[in-house]
């Protein structure tokens, strides 16, 4: 194991390491434009040099393996010369439109610029002119003035998507990024090299000229679009006037997990943060008045589902009510959904959601075919008692044909998120229909009441991914108009049915993280 001195700081390491990643565990920063450390080194950029005592020369801490006994320095006067003289370098042909560049506030030029050079340009030739809101895909554009050609792009579709699409053409100061012949870039990931572009030459279309990025909060989150569970950051600003086609949330970016997401996440979660202020959304309770629904308060909703489950439970007992539970909810309100309608209420009729469809999409990468964020985390809670757990499509009949007077859903339908246009796995049935969700969908045309709920970015809760791995989130923005959060529905319609609940029994890691006495 070798040990090494980096600035003073004494670190022992694992053979194999680089210089670079050395210093960022000591949380010593060496500039980096080339560099990622989820992708291989390339020490193309130069801007990570760095001295190394016995060595005559700068090496780049990016490619340079370290050796027992080294002796580094990052900031001596040799150091950062080079950074300047890199960075006066790349800024020959570097057009100046911070002011208008999506990535103004997040550029790594930017800052080195600020920090290393500052000075005044000694560049009297002509500039290179170069290609502008150069269009590469469905969802990127290039501004090819900006490009460094730091290659991290490149490498990215190689590496992590397993495709080449982008390569760096030319030579010397004719050198320039663009696809291969015939390519479009039309990948799933294709939204991670505008995370990784460490200036503005690769920005999105979609997030393009849309907000500045320093008015922007962030808040983590889990990506509720599948069974993988990535980690993401979610930025927003609170303070705007949501109206129906204004929104609070412009982007969803990946948020660093080893375990679960490494760097990346898929474009359908990326462009998933749309569905948090979608005109689709339910903002304030609604109960069925003739054939309209038409908005009501909390007060007035709550008392009427428990007086129709009141009525449902006197007259035809628990077989007449039913409950399913998409595996789209957290685990939180899995166990108060089973402490209500399970504990409390001795309801048996109850379901954890439609089957996988075999026939999704599915690759090795990040995407899983299960379009459900929760279902593991249903099966390991013990949602419902062992063996007692009704088959969605068997409960959707007993709904259809009569025996169940009272059905009750809760949480969105995975596949709504996919296909919004799809037809309701929930039939048309004569009874009482009780929907408490997120997102409208056909199925409202036949519901008795609808309570909005909040969804995952909007409230705390747990997720399971498919491995098993346990995922607390917090909520990152308030539940946009008068959603609610799902357990504070279910504790408030516990109130309204004079049964007693335990919400502190709702969080996880106690023993209610295992299935409960009565399963």
């Amino acid at each position: 194991m070798p040990t090494i001195e980096i600035d003073g700081k004494i670190i022992t390491v694992e053979p194999g390491l680089t210089v670079i990643q050395a210093a960022d565990r000591l949380g010593i920063h060496i500039p980096r434009f080339c560099y990622h450390p989820g992708l291989s080194p390339a020490g193309s950029c130069r801007m990570c040099m760095v001295e190394i005592e016995k060595i005559p020369k700068l090496q780049t801490a990016c490619t340079t393996p370290v050796v027992n006994g080294m002796v580094v320095r990052t900031d001596t006067e040799a150091v950062q010369d080079a950074r300047r003289s890199i960075l006066e370098y790349l800024l020959i042909n570097h057009p100046i439109d911070c002011p208008i560049c999506d990535k103004s506030g997040e550029c790594l030029l930017q800052d080195y610029y600020t920090e290393y050079a500052r000075y005044t340009s000694r560049f009297l030739e002509t500039r290179w002119r170069k290609r502008k809101v150069f269009i590469l895909g469905p969802t990127i554009v290039m501004d090819e003035e900006r490009c460094v050609l730091c290659s991290r792009c490149v490498r990215f579709f190689e590496e992590v998507s397993g495709v080449r699409r982008l390569g760096i053409f030319q030579r010397g100061s004719e050198a320039y990024l663009s696809t291969y012949p015939g390519e479009v870039l039309e990948d799933l990931y294709c939204g991670n090299i505008v995370d990784i572009c460490p200036v503005g030459a690769l920005t999105d279309r979609d997030f393009r000229f849309n907000q500045r990025v320093w008015m922007l909060k962030r808040g983590h989150s889990i990506c509720p679009f599948c069974a993988r569970g990535c980690n993401i950051i979610v930025d927003f600003n609170e303070d705007s006037d949501i109206q129906v086609n204004d929104s609070r949330v412009y982007r969803f970016r990946p948020r660093f997990n080893t375990k679960v997401n490494d760097y990346w996440m898929c474009d359908t979660g990326r462009y998933g943060y749309k569905s948090l202020d979608a005109a689709e959304r339910i903002r304030e309770p609604l109960l069925r008045e003739g054939k309209r629904l038409i908005p009501v308060g909390w007060d007035r909703i709550i008392k009427r589902a428990a007086l129709r489950i009141r009525e449902t439970l006197a007259s035809h007992g628990p077989e007449g009510v039913g409950v399913l539970v998409h595996p789209t909810v957290a685990c939180e309100t899995a166990l108060a959904t089973r402490e209500l309608f399970v504990e409390q209420l001795g309801i048996r009729n109850m379901s954890t959601g439609f089957p996988v469809d075999p026939s999704a999409f599915e690759d090795a990468i990040l995407i899983r075919r299960d379009r459900a964020p929760n279902r593991r985390g249903l099966e390991m809670i013990g949602m419902v008692p062992k063996g007692e757990d009704v088959p969605a499509g068997q409960l959707a009949a007993g709904w259809a044909t009569g025996r169940i007077k009272l059905l009750y859903v809760l949480g969105d339908d995975p596949a709504r998120f996919h296909n919004p246009q799809g037809p309701s796995p929930i039939p048309a049935g004569e009874g009482i229909l009780i929907l408490q969700k997120s997102t409208a969908g056909p199925e409202d045309a036949r519901a008795r009441m609808v309570l909005p709920a909040a969804m995952p970015a909007e409230e705390d809760g747990t997720f399971v991914n498919f491995e098993g791995r346990v995922q607390h989130f917090d909520a990152a923005l308030a539940p946009l108009g008068e959603a609610l959060p799902a357990c504070e529905i279910l504790r408030r319609l516990g109130e309204a049915l004079k049964v007693e609940l335990h919400p502190e029994c709702w969080r996880l890691g106690q023993e209610t993280w295992a299935p409960s006495s009565s399963s």
